[in-house]
């Protein structure tokens, strides 16, 4: 019979929680996001009383957010797979909580110099 570790102060609450029961058991997105995507928060992600009515992965995405931050850097701060993260934040785009900044990259010119830097500079933040 195995036993569940009892949380402790230095466990994060995210670690105690599956990753498909933060997305209801969905593995796909309804949006698919580059990595490298920018996420910031609309006017009405920010609004105090919107923030009281949002669930905890919610407004973790939306603190983290005050500074436009990459899906890539969402996912590894909230600890959680990227394909969890990803999911987060297409519900949150379809709430209208926070928006996704187009990269060189959607646009398909992946070879350009400016955008390979900018994956670099992300990876190396991370």
């Amino acid at each position: 019979m195995s036993s569940i570790p009892a949380p402790d102060d230095e466990t994060p609450v995210s670690a105690l929680v599956r990753p498909y029961a933060r997305t209801g058991g969905r593995t796909r997105p309804v949006h698919n996001f580059e990595i490298e995507a920018l996420v910031s928060p609309t006017v009405q992600g920010i609004d105090p009383a919107v923030g009281q009515l949002l669930s905890p992965e919610h407004s973790a995405v939306i603190e983290l957010c005050q500074q436009t931050v990459s899906v890539a850097e969402i996912a590894a701060l909230m600890q959680t797979p990227l394909g969890v993260a990803r999911v987060i934040i297409a519900d949150m785009v379809d709430l209208g909580l926070v928006e996704v900044l187009s990269t060189s990259g959607t646009r398909g010119d992946e070879r350009d110099p400016a955008f390979l830097r900018r994956v670099l500079s992300g990876l190396q933040r991370l």
